[in-house]
């Protein structure tokens, strides 16, 4: 990738997470950029064809980003914490990307699953890595026996959902989220890995 074309992406991140792809104008993008709009268009021809190239990057940023923090330990109790501060520090700023991915992922599933299985399979991985964590603390005896698919679905669960639903959950609860607060992202990360660890411990 030229350096012209790299300095595109990185305008183009910035807005798209920013304003969401409809709310991007490529001439905004190219401005940012310190180019002209035809020179954009030259290397991506359409918003839609560059909104894919910034698309796969940042989900495989995402991916890449909590897997280099979960391979660093073997302890469980650390994997956790790990896995939850890297995916609240990368996936919060992202949320409008994320709010994308669910919306397309009928139609863009395969895709999708594509980016994560290209990363697994440049770090080696055969097996989900975080499959793979989960197991091995199984069988070593640092968490109790349970199921690693429905475990992985509470630990994305309540990852996920109030990033997805603030404003709901903050009409319902009369509770605000707010999720440019450090503070609150990091007592979220602590009552996460609370609950996961309390559910999962041996006794």
């Amino acid at each position: 990738m030229s350096a012209t074309e790299q300095k595109i992406i990185d305008s183009a991140s910035e807005i798209f997470l920013k304003k969401g792809k409809d709310g991007a104008r490529m001439q905004e993008i190219a401005d940012h950029a310190g180019i002209n709009k035809a020179l954009l268009f030259y290397y991506f021809r359409s918003k839609d064809r560059l909104f894919e190239e910034v698309f796969k990057n940042e989900v495989k940023t995402i991916i890449t980003n909590i897997i280099d923090a979960i391979s660093e330990t073997d302890n469980f109790y650390d994997f956790l914490t790990q896995f939850v501060r890297t995916y609240l520090k990368f996936i919060t700023p992202r949320r409008t990307l994320m709010r994308f991915i669910f919306w397309e992922i009928s139609k863009t599933r395969g895709t999708i699953t594509s980016y994560f299985w290209e990363v697994f399979n440049q770090r080696g991985y055969n097996e989900n890595p975080i499959v793979s964590k989960i197991k091995h603390a199984i069988d070593s005896g640092q968490i109790r026996p349970v199921n690693p698919e429905h475990l992985i679905l509470s630990l994305l669960g309540m990852c996920i959902f109030p990033l997805m639903a603030a404003p709901l959950i903050e009409d319902i609860l009369r509770y605000k989220i707010n999720l440019d607060d450090p503070a609150f992202l990091k007592k979220r990360e602590k009552v996460i890995v609370d609950l996961i660890w309390n559910g999962v411990k041996p006794e």
